[in-house]
């Protein structure tokens, strides 16, 4: 993840370089302006913002009526993000000529520790809430398209965007201090982590006035891949550790749609300031898998005890909004 936010600073210093170059005085390299096609008009800019992600993965698998250690090995799982408040930071190139356009945009979050509630858990078959501190709640994406203008107001476009959230989930605290409690006084462990891909084939129509431009872009093929793993180490000698695992997967395909505006402020015949604003929706449907599995391990011996399943007709919601700025450099 590191290496994909190095990744984006290394791109924006590129695309931004010759305007940086220009407003002052710099001269810098031609073939940084025109690489050899006359007509070609490339268009790079950065974008900084505040985005506001809200998540929500429900998987209601039936209760079994039994337990491994402290966790159900059948149970349903509410999961909610919380605080999913983010700095976002975002570098993109679009290139014109004539009616047609391509662009990429890579996008990434600025690390922000989040609260997630699971208000059903298999601690103990959901009996309280669950909150966790999100550590380090990581989120990027890289879209990347082309598009037609249809006449100088109103153009079709189309691509592929690619999203990753991860969390890890730590420090769990339930109303009771049940889970506190076991895990100050037999060194107990319960921790977690979140992890979704999500892939979105995309179109959309988009609207250009003379300080505005305006993005509708639509999916209903969007396919998530969600994960949830919760992990229990449960003491019961210092030689005698039970390890058990609930582990939740969510593959299914759903509906996106996302609209965007922007509102610019033309700086130079080159340059220009932008304010935009973005929102979208992803809903999918289906059915949800648990799998449970209990280890124990006896003087170094590890023993599979326990391994069972379930599943349930669930969903995954996301909703984003976001405001900020850009800036764009034209040549």
């Amino acid at each position: 993840m590191d290496r994909f936010r190095f990744a984006i600073a290394v791109l924006a210093v590129v695309v931004c370089l010759p305007g940086l170059a220009t407003g002052q005085g710099i001269p810098y390299s031609e073939g940084c302006s025109s690489f050899g096609l006359g007509g070609l008009q490339v268009l790079p800019s950065v974008r900084v913002g505040y985005q506001h992600l809200a998540v929500n993965l429900n998987i209601p698998v039936p209760f079994s009526g039994s337990f491994g250690e402290e966790l159900a090995t059948q149970s349903e799982l509410d999961f909610k993000l919380q605080d999913g408040g983010v700095w976002i930071g975002a570098a993109q190139v679009e290139a014109r000529r004539d009616r047609l356009s391509a662009f990429l945009i890579a996008e990434a979050n600025a690390p922000k520790n989040v609260r997630i509630l699971t208000a059903s858990d298999p601690f103990w078959y959901s009996t309280y809430p669950v909150e966790w501190r999100g550590s380090r709640l990581e989120w990027w994406s890289i879209d990347g398209g082309g598009g037609v203008d249809l006449n100088p107001a109103l153009g079709v476009v189309g691509g592929l965007r690619l999203e990753h959230l991860s969390i890890g989930l730590a420090d769990p605290v339930d109303p009771t201090g049940i889970i506190q409690a076991f895990q100050a006084i037999y060194n107990d462990q319960y921790a977690g982590d979140f992890l979704t891909k999500t892939w979105l084939p995309y179109v959309g129509i988009r609207t250009v006035g003379q300080y505005y431009r305006g993005l509708l872009r639509f999916s209903p093929v969007v396919f998530a891949d969600a994960k949830i793993p919760l992990r229990y180490r449960f003491v019961n000698l210092p030689t005698n550790v039970a390890f058990e695992e609930a582990d939740y997967t969510f593959k299914r395909s759903g509906l996106w749609i996302e609209g965007s505006f922007d509102s610019d402020v033309q700086v130079s015949t080159n340059f220009r300031w932008t304010l935009w604003l973005k929102g979208s929706w992803l809903q999918v449907r289906g059915t949800g898998r648990e799998g449970y599995r209990l280890d124990n391990v006896a003087g170094g011996v590890a023993t599979q005890l326990l391994d069972d399943s379930g599943s349930a007709s669930g969903s995954y919601t996301s909703y984003v909004l976001a405001v900020g700025m850009s800036g764009v450099y034209g040549f």
